[in-house]
Protein backbone atom coordinates (compact mmCIF):
# COMPACT_ATOMS: atom_id res chain seq x y z
CA UNK A 1 0.00 0.00 0.00
CA UNK A 2 1.40 3.40 -0.96
CA UNK A 3 1.90 6.01 1.73
CA UNK A 4 -0.65 8.28 0.04
CA UNK A 5 -3.28 5.55 -0.02
CA UNK A 6 -2.59 4.69 3.61
CA UNK A 7 -2.90 8.33 4.68
CA UNK A 8 -6.20 8.66 2.84
CA UNK A 9 -7.52 5.50 4.40
CA UNK A 10 -6.54 6.61 7.90
CA UNK A 11 -7.99 10.12 7.52
CA UNK A 12 -11.26 8.87 6.05
CA UNK A 13 -11.70 6.24 8.75
CA UNK A 14 -11.05 8.80 11.49
CA UNK A 15 -13.64 11.19 10.05
CA UNK A 16 -16.20 8.39 9.93
CA UNK A 17 -15.32 7.24 13.43
CA UNK A 18 -15.71 10.77 14.82
CA UNK A 19 -19.07 11.14 13.08
CA UNK A 20 -20.41 7.91 14.55
CA UNK A 21 -19.04 8.92 17.95
CA UNK A 22 -20.97 12.22 17.79
CA UNK A 23 -24.15 10.33 16.88
CA UNK A 24 -23.54 7.99 19.82
CA UNK A 25 -23.13 11.00 22.15
CA UNK A 26 -26.36 12.53 20.90
CA UNK A 27 -28.28 9.29 21.18
CA UNK A 28 -26.93 8.57 24.67
CA UNK A 29 -27.98 11.99 25.98
CA UNK A 30 -31.44 11.77 24.40
CA UNK A 31 -31.99 8.36 25.97
CA UNK A 32 -31.10 9.72 29.43
CA UNK A 33 -33.02 12.97 28.94
CA UNK A 34 -35.73 12.19 31.51
CA UNK A 35 -33.13 11.62 34.23
CA UNK A 36 -31.26 14.79 33.27
CA UNK A 37 -34.48 16.81 33.19
CA UNK A 38 -35.70 15.55 36.57
CA UNK A 39 -32.38 16.51 38.16
CA UNK A 40 -32.54 20.04 36.76
CA UNK A 41 -36.16 20.49 37.86
CA UNK A 42 -35.23 19.37 41.37
CA UNK A 43 -32.42 21.92 41.39
CA UNK A 44 -34.84 24.66 40.34
CA UNK A 45 -37.12 23.79 43.24
CA UNK A 46 -34.23 23.84 45.70
CA UNK A 47 -32.92 27.04 44.17
CA UNK A 48 -36.11 28.91 44.97
CA UNK A 49 -36.03 27.75 48.58
CA UNK A 50 -32.44 28.59 49.52
CA UNK A 51 -31.88 31.10 52.29
CA UNK A 52 -28.15 31.69 52.11
CA UNK A 53 -25.24 31.77 49.72
CA UNK A 54 -23.82 28.45 50.86
CA UNK A 55 -27.03 26.56 50.11
CA UNK A 56 -27.27 28.17 46.68
CA UNK A 57 -23.65 27.28 45.89
CA UNK A 58 -24.35 23.63 46.72
CA UNK A 59 -27.37 23.55 44.40
CA UNK A 60 -25.57 25.30 41.55
CA UNK A 61 -22.64 22.89 41.84
CA UNK A 62 -25.00 20.09 40.78
CA UNK A 63 -26.54 22.33 38.11
CA UNK A 64 -23.17 23.08 36.54
CA UNK A 65 -22.35 19.37 36.53
CA UNK A 66 -25.54 18.72 34.58
CA UNK A 67 -24.80 21.58 32.18
CA UNK A 68 -21.38 20.10 31.44
CA UNK A 69 -23.11 16.96 30.17
CA UNK A 70 -25.42 19.17 28.14
CA UNK A 71 -22.43 20.95 26.59
CA UNK A 72 -21.02 17.63 25.32
CA UNK A 73 -24.38 16.85 23.73
CA UNK A 74 -24.72 20.31 22.15
CA UNK A 75 -21.16 20.19 20.82
CA UNK A 76 -21.89 16.84 19.16
CA UNK A 77 -25.08 18.21 17.57
CA UNK A 78 -23.23 21.27 16.27
CA UNK A 79 -20.45 19.16 14.77
CA UNK A 80 -22.95 16.84 13.11
CA UNK A 81 -24.62 19.88 11.55
CA UNK A 82 -21.36 20.73 9.74
CA UNK A 83 -20.53 17.14 8.77
CA UNK A 84 -20.37 16.35 5.07
CA UNK A 85 -23.41 14.54 3.69
CA UNK A 86 -21.36 13.51 0.68
CA UNK A 87 -19.00 11.26 2.63
CA UNK A 88 -22.05 9.13 3.42
CA UNK A 89 -23.69 8.99 -0.01
CA UNK A 90 -25.45 5.73 -0.77
CA UNK A 91 -23.87 5.18 -4.19
CA UNK A 92 -20.26 5.22 -3.05
CA UNK A 93 -18.31 1.97 -3.36
CA UNK A 94 -15.68 3.01 -0.87
CA UNK A 95 -17.44 3.17 2.45
CA UNK A 96 -18.81 0.14 4.30
CA UNK A 97 -20.20 1.00 7.71
CA UNK A 98 -20.57 -1.44 10.63
CA UNK A 99 -23.47 -3.88 10.51
CA UNK A 100 -26.79 -2.21 11.22
CA UNK A 101 -25.65 1.23 10.06
CA UNK A 102 -26.48 2.50 6.60
CA UNK A 103 -25.23 5.73 4.98
CA UNK A 104 -28.77 7.10 4.70
CA UNK A 105 -29.19 6.69 8.47
CA UNK A 106 -26.21 8.95 9.03
CA UNK A 107 -27.41 11.41 6.43
CA UNK A 108 -30.80 11.83 8.10
CA UNK A 109 -29.15 12.52 11.48
CA UNK A 110 -26.94 15.15 9.83
CA UNK A 111 -29.98 16.63 8.14
CA UNK A 112 -31.85 16.80 11.48
CA UNK A 113 -28.87 18.45 13.19
CA UNK A 114 -28.79 21.11 10.48
CA UNK A 115 -32.47 21.86 10.91
CA UNK A 116 -32.33 22.43 14.65
CA UNK A 117 -28.82 23.91 14.96
CA UNK A 118 -29.99 27.58 15.12
CA UNK A 119 -31.55 26.72 18.49
CA UNK A 120 -28.05 26.08 19.83
CA UNK A 121 -27.52 29.84 20.03
CA UNK A 122 -29.66 29.75 23.18
CA UNK A 123 -26.80 28.01 25.01
CA UNK A 124 -23.92 30.19 23.84
CA UNK A 125 -22.92 31.48 27.26
CA UNK A 126 -20.39 30.49 29.89
CA UNK A 127 -22.57 28.65 32.42
CA UNK A 128 -19.85 28.69 35.09
CA UNK A 129 -19.91 32.51 35.05
CA UNK A 130 -23.64 33.02 34.50
CA UNK A 131 -24.74 30.59 37.22
CA UNK A 132 -22.74 32.14 40.05
CA UNK A 133 -24.18 31.64 43.56
CA UNK A 134 -25.69 35.09 44.15
CA UNK A 135 -28.97 35.14 46.05
CA UNK A 136 -30.04 38.34 44.32
CA UNK A 137 -30.07 36.51 40.96
CA UNK A 138 -31.98 33.38 42.00
CA UNK A 139 -35.07 34.34 40.00
CA UNK A 140 -33.04 34.92 36.85
CA UNK A 141 -31.01 31.73 37.28
CA UNK A 142 -34.20 29.72 37.81
CA UNK A 143 -35.77 31.26 34.71
CA UNK A 144 -32.74 30.56 32.53
CA UNK A 145 -32.38 26.97 33.77
CA UNK A 146 -36.04 26.36 32.97
CA UNK A 147 -35.50 27.74 29.48
CA UNK A 148 -32.53 25.39 29.05
CA UNK A 149 -34.72 22.46 30.09
CA UNK A 150 -37.51 23.34 27.65
CA UNK A 151 -35.22 23.98 24.68
CA UNK A 152 -33.21 20.81 25.35
CA UNK A 153 -36.40 18.74 25.45
CA UNK A 154 -37.49 20.18 22.10
CA UNK A 155 -34.09 19.54 20.51
CA UNK A 156 -34.06 15.92 21.68
CA UNK A 157 -37.61 15.38 20.52
CA UNK A 158 -36.77 16.67 17.07
CA UNK A 159 -33.57 14.63 16.85
CA UNK A 160 -35.49 11.49 17.69
CA UNK A 161 -37.56 12.14 14.58
CA UNK A 162 -34.41 11.39 12.60
CA UNK A 163 -34.77 7.78 13.81
CA UNK A 164 -31.13 7.52 14.83
CA UNK A 165 -32.27 5.14 17.56
CA UNK A 166 -33.40 2.65 14.89
CA UNK A 167 -29.89 1.50 14.17
CA UNK A 168 -27.27 0.17 16.52
CA UNK A 169 -23.79 1.64 16.79
CA UNK A 170 -21.08 -0.97 17.16
CA UNK A 171 -17.94 1.02 17.69
CA UNK A 172 -15.79 -2.04 18.30
CA UNK A 173 -16.42 -3.78 14.99
CA UNK A 174 -14.44 -3.56 11.77
CA UNK A 175 -15.28 -0.95 9.19
CA UNK A 176 -14.27 -1.46 5.60
CA UNK A 177 -12.88 1.32 3.44
CA UNK A 178 -12.52 0.01 -0.10
CA UNK A 179 -10.12 1.96 -2.26
CA UNK A 180 -9.90 1.08 -5.95
CA UNK A 181 -6.48 -0.05 -7.03
CA UNK A 182 -6.94 2.05 -10.15
CA UNK A 183 -7.42 5.33 -8.26
CA UNK A 184 -4.92 7.77 -9.62
CA UNK A 185 -2.55 9.61 -7.34
CA UNK A 186 -4.27 12.86 -8.27
CA UNK A 187 -7.66 11.48 -7.19
CA UNK A 188 -6.29 10.13 -3.93
CA UNK A 189 -4.48 13.40 -3.29
CA UNK A 190 -7.69 15.34 -3.91
CA UNK A 191 -9.69 13.07 -1.59
CA UNK A 192 -7.04 13.30 1.15
CA UNK A 193 -6.96 17.07 0.89
CA UNK A 194 -10.76 17.18 0.91
CA UNK A 195 -11.22 14.96 4.00
CA UNK A 196 -8.58 16.97 5.88
CA UNK A 197 -10.45 20.15 4.99
CA UNK A 198 -13.72 18.63 6.19
CA UNK A 199 -12.13 17.77 9.52
CA UNK A 200 -10.74 21.29 9.92
CA UNK A 201 -14.09 22.83 9.03
CA UNK A 202 -15.92 20.70 11.60
CA UNK A 203 -13.48 21.73 14.32
CA UNK A 204 -13.42 25.42 13.34
CA UNK A 205 -15.72 27.25 15.76
CA UNK A 206 -15.97 30.53 13.76
CA UNK A 207 -17.33 28.59 10.76
CA UNK A 208 -19.77 26.72 12.96
CA UNK A 209 -21.00 29.98 14.50
CA UNK A 210 -21.74 31.52 11.09
CA UNK A 211 -23.37 28.25 10.02
CA UNK A 212 -25.81 28.45 12.95
CA UNK A 213 -27.21 31.68 11.54
CA UNK A 214 -28.35 29.85 8.39
CA UNK A 215 -30.48 32.19 6.24
CA UNK A 216 -30.30 35.14 8.64
CA UNK A 217 -27.44 37.49 7.90
CA UNK A 218 -24.98 37.58 10.77
CA UNK A 219 -24.11 41.15 9.77
CA UNK A 220 -27.27 42.32 11.57
CA UNK A 221 -26.03 40.99 14.89
CA UNK A 222 -22.51 42.26 14.24
CA UNK A 223 -23.79 45.74 13.43
CA UNK A 224 -26.22 45.88 16.36
CA UNK A 225 -23.74 44.65 18.93
CA UNK A 226 -21.01 46.94 17.62
CA UNK A 227 -23.36 49.94 17.84
CA UNK A 228 -24.71 49.25 21.32
CA UNK A 229 -21.65 47.81 23.03
CA UNK A 230 -20.08 51.17 24.11
CA UNK A 231 -23.29 52.38 25.77
CA UNK A 232 -23.83 49.03 27.46
CA UNK A 233 -20.32 48.97 28.86
CA UNK A 234 -20.79 52.54 30.12
CA UNK A 235 -24.07 51.53 31.79
CA UNK A 236 -22.35 48.68 33.61
CA UNK A 237 -19.58 51.05 34.68
CA UNK A 238 -22.14 53.56 35.97
CA UNK A 239 -23.92 50.84 37.93
CA UNK A 240 -20.70 49.95 39.70
CA UNK A 241 -20.22 53.63 40.62
CA UNK A 242 -23.76 53.84 41.98
CA UNK A 243 -23.09 50.79 44.11
CA UNK A 244 -19.91 52.40 45.43
CA UNK A 245 -21.75 55.60 46.34
CA UNK A 246 -24.48 53.65 48.12
CA UNK A 247 -21.85 51.78 50.12
CA UNK A 248 -20.14 55.04 51.04
CA UNK A 249 -23.41 56.54 52.20
CA UNK A 250 -24.14 53.40 54.16
CA UNK A 251 -20.71 53.51 55.78
CA UNK A 252 -21.12 57.19 56.69
CA UNK A 253 -24.53 56.53 58.16
CA UNK A 254 -23.16 53.69 60.27
CA UNK A 255 -20.36 55.91 61.57
CA UNK A 256 -22.97 58.53 62.48
CA UNK A 257 -25.13 55.83 64.06
CA UNK A 258 -22.22 54.57 66.16
CA UNK A 259 -21.39 58.11 67.26
CA UNK A 260 -25.03 59.01 67.94
CA UNK A 261 -25.70 55.81 69.82
CA UNK A 262 -22.56 56.39 71.89
CA UNK A 263 -23.82 59.84 72.86
CA UNK A 264 -27.24 58.39 73.60
CA UNK A 265 -25.68 55.68 75.72
CA UNK A 266 -23.67 58.26 77.68
CA UNK A 267 -26.83 60.30 78.23
CA UNK A 268 -28.64 57.22 79.42
CA UNK A 269 -25.89 56.50 81.95
CA UNK A 270 -26.07 60.07 83.33
CA UNK A 271 -29.85 59.86 83.63
CA UNK A 272 -29.71 56.55 85.48
CA UNK A 273 -26.93 57.77 87.82
CA UNK A 274 -28.82 61.02 88.56
CA UNK A 275 -32.00 59.14 89.23
CA UNK A 276 -30.24 56.69 91.53
CA UNK A 277 -28.51 59.49 93.55
CA UNK A 278 -31.56 61.71 94.04
CA UNK A 279 -32.46 60.29 97.51
CA UNK A 280 -28.87 60.77 98.69
CA UNK A 281 -28.09 64.18 97.18
CA UNK A 282 -31.46 65.78 97.98
CA UNK A 283 -31.99 66.67 94.34
CA UNK A 284 -28.45 67.88 93.62
CA UNK A 285 -28.10 65.07 91.07
CA UNK A 286 -30.88 66.61 88.98
CA UNK A 287 -28.18 68.24 86.84
CA UNK A 288 -26.93 64.83 85.82
CA UNK A 289 -30.42 63.90 84.65
CA UNK A 290 -30.80 67.14 82.69
CA UNK A 291 -27.38 66.67 81.09
CA UNK A 292 -28.23 63.09 80.21
CA UNK A 293 -31.55 64.10 78.70
CA UNK A 294 -29.84 66.84 76.65
CA UNK A 295 -27.34 64.31 75.26
CA UNK A 296 -30.18 61.95 74.48
CA UNK A 297 -32.11 64.62 72.58
CA UNK A 298 -28.96 65.64 70.68
CA UNK A 299 -28.39 61.99 69.78
CA UNK A 300 -31.96 61.66 68.57
CA UNK A 301 -31.80 64.80 66.42
CA UNK A 302 -28.48 63.63 64.90
CA UNK A 303 -29.99 60.26 64.06
CA UNK A 304 -33.04 61.87 62.45
CA UNK A 305 -30.88 64.15 60.25
CA UNK A 306 -28.54 61.30 59.30
CA UNK A 307 -31.39 58.95 58.46
CA UNK A 308 -33.26 61.58 56.43
CA UNK A 309 -30.09 62.29 54.42
CA UNK A 310 -29.45 58.59 53.89
CA UNK A 311 -32.99 58.03 52.59
CA UNK A 312 -32.68 60.93 50.14
CA UNK A 313 -29.25 59.93 48.85
CA UNK A 314 -30.18 56.27 48.56
CA UNK A 315 -33.37 57.11 46.71
CA UNK A 316 -31.40 59.29 44.28
CA UNK A 317 -28.89 56.55 43.46
CA UNK A 318 -31.61 53.94 43.33
CA UNK A 319 -33.41 55.99 40.68
CA UNK A 320 -30.18 56.48 38.75
CA UNK A 321 -29.45 52.75 38.90
CA UNK A 322 -32.98 51.95 37.71
CA UNK A 323 -32.62 54.28 34.75
CA UNK A 324 -29.25 52.77 33.85
CA UNK A 325 -30.70 49.28 34.02
CA UNK A 326 -33.66 50.30 31.86
CA UNK A 327 -31.34 51.82 29.27
CA UNK A 328 -29.13 48.76 29.41
CA UNK A 329 -32.08 46.40 29.00
CA UNK A 330 -33.25 48.24 25.90
CA UNK A 331 -29.89 47.46 24.35
CA UNK A 332 -30.06 43.88 25.64
CA UNK A 333 -33.46 43.36 24.08
CA UNK A 334 -32.28 44.71 20.74
CA UNK A 335 -29.36 42.28 20.67
CA UNK A 336 -31.53 39.43 21.86
CA UNK A 337 -34.02 40.18 19.09
CA UNK A 338 -31.23 39.61 16.56
CA UNK A 339 -30.46 36.21 18.07
CA UNK A 340 -34.14 35.28 18.27
CA UNK A 341 -34.52 36.06 14.59
CA UNK A 342 -31.96 33.35 13.98
CA UNK A 343 -33.56 30.70 16.18
CA UNK A 344 -37.10 31.42 14.95
CA UNK A 345 -36.44 31.47 11.21
CA UNK A 346 -38.82 29.14 9.33
CA UNK A 347 -37.38 25.67 8.94
CA UNK A 348 -38.54 25.29 5.35
CA UNK A 349 -36.45 28.28 4.35
CA UNK A 350 -33.38 26.88 6.05
CA UNK A 351 -33.00 23.30 5.02
CA UNK A 352 -35.20 22.53 2.05
CA UNK A 353 -32.62 23.84 -0.37
CA UNK A 354 -32.27 22.31 -3.82
CA UNK A 355 -28.99 20.58 -3.04
CA UNK A 356 -30.35 18.90 0.10
CA UNK A 357 -33.54 17.81 -1.65
CA UNK A 358 -31.42 16.33 -4.42
CA UNK A 359 -29.33 14.37 -1.93
CA UNK A 360 -32.41 13.10 -0.10
CA UNK A 361 -34.07 12.04 -3.33
CA UNK A 362 -31.16 9.69 -4.02
CA UNK A 363 -31.85 7.70 -0.86
CA UNK A 364 -33.22 4.21 -1.47
CA UNK A 365 -35.42 4.22 1.64
CA UNK A 366 -37.68 7.06 0.56
CA UNK A 367 -40.55 6.02 2.87
CA UNK A 368 -38.26 6.02 5.93
CA UNK A 369 -36.78 9.37 4.99
CA UNK A 370 -40.12 10.88 4.04
CA UNK A 371 -41.75 10.04 7.33
CA UNK A 372 -38.78 11.15 9.43
CA UNK A 373 -38.05 14.39 7.60
CA UNK A 374 -41.67 15.50 7.15
CA UNK A 375 -42.38 14.94 10.84
CA UNK A 376 -39.17 16.73 11.73
CA UNK A 377 -39.97 19.76 9.58
CA UNK A 378 -43.42 20.00 11.17
CA UNK A 379 -42.00 19.89 14.70
CA UNK A 380 -39.23 22.40 13.99
CA UNK A 381 -41.62 24.88 12.37
CA UNK A 382 -44.11 24.59 15.22
CA UNK A 383 -41.48 25.00 17.92
CA UNK A 384 -39.89 27.99 16.27
CA UNK A 385 -43.28 29.67 15.91
CA UNK A 386 -43.81 29.29 19.65
CA UNK A 387 -40.30 30.55 20.36
CA UNK A 388 -40.93 33.64 18.27
CA UNK A 389 -43.97 34.46 20.40
CA UNK A 390 -41.96 34.04 23.62
CA UNK A 391 -39.25 36.65 23.66
CA UNK A 392 -36.71 37.24 26.38
CA UNK A 393 -38.61 40.19 27.79
CA UNK A 394 -39.53 38.24 30.89
CA UNK A 395 -35.93 37.61 31.83
CA UNK A 396 -35.16 41.19 30.91
CA UNK A 397 -37.75 42.34 33.40
CA UNK A 398 -36.57 40.20 36.30
CA UNK A 399 -32.99 41.08 35.50
CA UNK A 400 -33.48 44.84 35.61
CA UNK A 401 -35.84 45.49 38.52
CA UNK A 402 -34.31 47.34 41.47
CA UNK A 403 -35.84 46.62 44.90
CA UNK A 404 -37.19 49.48 47.01
CA UNK A 405 -34.95 50.72 49.74
CA UNK A 406 -36.47 49.87 53.09
CA UNK A 407 -33.24 49.66 55.02
CA UNK A 408 -32.93 53.37 55.79
CA UNK A 409 -36.65 53.72 56.48
CA UNK A 410 -36.38 51.18 59.26
CA UNK A 411 -33.55 53.15 60.77
CA UNK A 412 -35.66 56.30 60.63
CA UNK A 413 -38.30 54.80 62.92
CA UNK A 414 -35.60 53.83 65.39
CA UNK A 415 -34.02 57.29 65.24
CA UNK A 416 -37.30 59.05 66.04
CA UNK A 417 -37.81 56.77 69.00
CA UNK A 418 -34.48 57.94 70.41
CA UNK A 419 -36.02 61.37 71.09
CA UNK A 420 -39.41 60.20 72.21
CA UNK A 421 -38.06 57.67 74.67
CA UNK A 422 -36.38 60.40 76.81
CA UNK A 423 -39.80 61.31 78.19
CA UNK A 424 -39.86 57.96 79.91
CA UNK A 425 -36.76 58.09 82.08
CA UNK A 426 -37.68 54.83 83.74
CA UNK A 427 -37.09 53.01 80.40
CA UNK A 428 -33.58 54.36 80.03
CA UNK A 429 -32.00 51.13 81.20
CA UNK A 430 -33.81 49.23 78.41
CA UNK A 431 -32.86 51.76 75.74
CA UNK A 432 -29.31 51.92 76.99
CA UNK A 433 -29.04 48.21 76.22
CA UNK A 434 -30.50 48.87 72.77
CA UNK A 435 -27.99 51.66 72.08
CA UNK A 436 -25.09 49.40 73.03
CA UNK A 437 -26.50 46.70 70.76
CA UNK A 438 -26.68 49.17 67.87
CA UNK A 439 -23.11 50.32 68.54
CA UNK A 440 -21.85 46.73 68.48
CA UNK A 441 -23.86 45.79 65.39
CA UNK A 442 -22.90 48.83 63.31
CA UNK A 443 -19.26 48.66 64.41
CA UNK A 444 -19.01 45.03 63.36
CA UNK A 445 -20.68 45.90 60.05
CA UNK A 446 -18.15 48.68 59.48
CA UNK A 447 -15.27 46.39 60.33
CA UNK A 448 -16.47 43.84 57.73
CA UNK A 449 -17.08 46.52 55.13
CA UNK A 450 -20.58 45.19 54.45
CA UNK A 451 -22.53 46.34 51.41
CA UNK A 452 -26.09 47.65 51.38
CA UNK A 453 -28.82 45.38 50.07
CA UNK A 454 -29.34 47.56 47.04
CA UNK A 455 -25.66 47.77 46.15
CA UNK A 456 -25.43 43.99 46.50
CA UNK A 457 -28.36 43.66 44.12
CA UNK A 458 -26.82 46.09 41.62
CA UNK A 459 -23.48 44.29 41.69
CA UNK A 460 -25.13 40.88 41.31
CA UNK A 461 -27.13 42.03 38.27
CA UNK A 462 -24.11 43.81 36.79
CA UNK A 463 -22.04 40.63 37.16
CA UNK A 464 -24.73 38.61 35.44
CA UNK A 465 -24.97 40.99 32.50
CA UNK A 466 -21.20 41.31 32.25
CA UNK A 467 -21.14 37.56 31.64
CA UNK A 468 -23.76 37.99 28.91
CA UNK A 469 -21.71 40.76 27.33
CA UNK A 470 -18.69 38.45 27.22
CA UNK A 471 -20.79 35.73 25.60
CA UNK A 472 -22.06 38.12 22.94
CA UNK A 473 -18.55 39.42 22.42
CA UNK A 474 -17.42 35.84 21.74
CA UNK A 475 -20.23 35.35 19.22
CA UNK A 476 -19.30 38.67 17.63
CA UNK A 477 -15.63 37.71 17.34
CA UNK A 478 -16.42 34.27 15.90
CA UNK A 479 -18.80 35.75 13.33
CA UNK A 480 -16.27 38.34 12.18
CA UNK A 481 -13.58 35.70 11.85
CA UNK A 482 -15.82 33.02 10.35
CA UNK A 483 -17.21 35.27 7.63
CA UNK A 484 -13.78 35.67 6.07
CA UNK A 485 -13.66 32.09 4.79
CA UNK A 486 -17.27 30.96 5.22
CA UNK A 487 -18.30 30.77 1.57
CA UNK A 488 -15.13 28.90 0.65
CA UNK A 489 -15.51 26.46 3.55
CA UNK A 490 -19.19 25.97 2.83
CA UNK A 491 -18.38 25.12 -0.77
CA UNK A 492 -15.95 22.47 0.47
CA UNK A 493 -18.65 21.04 2.73
CA UNK A 494 -21.09 20.80 -0.18
CA UNK A 495 -18.61 19.41 -2.73
CA UNK A 496 -19.03 15.71 -3.65
CA UNK A 497 -16.34 13.62 -2.01
CA UNK A 498 -16.01 10.49 -4.13
CA UNK A 499 -14.90 10.36 -7.78
CA UNK A 500 -17.81 10.44 -10.16
CA UNK A 501 -16.82 7.28 -12.03
CA UNK A 502 -17.72 3.91 -10.61
CA UNK A 503 -14.70 2.24 -9.17
CA UNK A 504 -13.69 -1.32 -8.62
CA UNK A 505 -13.38 -2.46 -5.05
CA UNK A 506 -10.31 -3.41 -3.13
CA UNK A 507 -11.01 -4.18 0.53
CA UNK A 508 -8.80 -2.56 3.09
CA UNK A 509 -9.86 -3.52 6.59
CA UNK A 510 -9.40 -0.85 9.20
CA UNK A 511 -10.48 -1.22 12.84
CA UNK A 512 -12.11 1.93 14.24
Amino acid sequence: MSELRENLQRALCQYIKDTLSHIDTVRGFCESLSTWTDARKTERTKMRKVTNQQELAAVLKDTLGGLEKLDCFLDAVEKLAVTSLHVFTVENLVLHLPEGIRPEHVQVVIFAARMICPLLLEFKRDASVFFLPKLQNVEVLSYQLNKYIQTTQKICKMLKKSSFSDFCLKMNVKTLVDLDVDLSEDEMQRMLHHINQLKEIRDYQPFRMVFLFQEVSCSDFISEFNKRRPRMLQSLKDLEQFAVQLDRMNKGAKISSVAGSSVGAAGGVLCIVGLALMPVTAGLSLGLMIGGTTLGVTSGVNSVVTTTTEIAVNRTYQNKASKSFQSFMEDVQSIQDCLEEVSTQPAVNIQLKAEYVKVLMTLKTSVFVGLGINSLITDVSAFKAVQKAKTLRNISRVSSEIPDIGQAVGKGALALSNTARKVYIGLNALFLGMDILIICKDSISLAKGSETEVSQFIRARATLWCSEMKSWQKIYDFLNKGQLSFEKDKAVLETPFYPERKIKKRKLCVIL
